[in-house]
């Protein structure tokens, strides 16, 4: 398969404005924590910013964990030494926005743009537009695999590194090794239904507007949770 330029990847990857036009009906469905006991789990040191507001907790969506585990499943299956790791779930609308605005920021100061819209483009490639996040729906996950000693396996780029384009799943700069192992990461998330984001190599989401874009579902049925409520079911457990 001929390797595409960082470009040429970037033009397939789901857009701004594909996900602004997608309906969003949600399901009420509640959200809960990720068992460490079932998924190994914990925050990155890289994307901290969730960890103070649920005392170390990751939250998702009830169906969202079931499908981890079915995940997990499939991957032990595939290789017995090898485990998922859990690295970010829910975050709340508060602190998305606020990295969009420090992000756009950056942006804008090396770049002009006479469309707003142009702008949310380049920056919804680095954190996605508040509005049509999917982490603030409860519904959208960071993962890696790691190995029998706790290691993260070589994906060809760190977590969470957006210095370089690396991040994309099919970068044209990374080992045959590196990209293997993404792809069985994304075999195994998508297998349960999940929908990648090919600018995100840790990325995946289910039932919110980039899962119903990348699946052509008629509508997104995980809506923005606010922070609130999401409190509540961490203490209440």
């Amino acid at each position: 398969m001929k390797k595409l330029t960082t470009r040429q990847l970037e033009d397939t990857m789901i857009r701004y404005r594909d996900l602004i036009h997608v309906p969003v009906a949600d399901s009420g469905e509640p959200m809960t924590i990720m068992d460490p006991a079932v998924i190994k789990n914990g925050y990155s040191p890289e994307m901290p910013d969730m960890t103070s507001v649920l005392d170390n907790k990751i939250v998702f969506r009830k169906t969202v964990i079931r499908m981890l585990k079915a995940a997990q499943k499939r991957l032990r299956r595939m290789n017995k030494n090898y485990s998922l790791h859990v690295t970010y779930g829910y975050r709340s609308l508060e602190i998305q926005t606020n990295i969009f605005r420090t992000i756009a920021s950056r942006v804008v100061k090396k770049q002009f743009f006479s469309d707003p819209v142009d702008l949310y483009e380049e920056v919804h490639r680095l954190i996605a537009v508040p509005t049509v996040a999917g982490h603030p729906t409860g519904g959208a996950v960071d993962i890696v695999i790691i190995n029998s000693s706790g290691t993260f396996i070589d994906f060809g780029s760190p977590l969470y590194d957006f210095t370089s384009k690396n991040c994309y799943v099919f970068s044209p700069n990374i080992t045959k090794r590196a990209l293997n192992n993404r792809l069985l990461l994304r075999t195994c998330m998508m297998a349960v239904g999940f929908a990648p984001f090919d600018g995100e190599w840790w990325h995946f989401s289910y039932g919110d507007r980039e899962w119903a874009y990348y699946y052509q579902k008629s509508l997104a049925f995980y809506d923005q949770v606010h922070i609130a409520q999401v409190i509540k079911c961490v203490k209440d457990k």
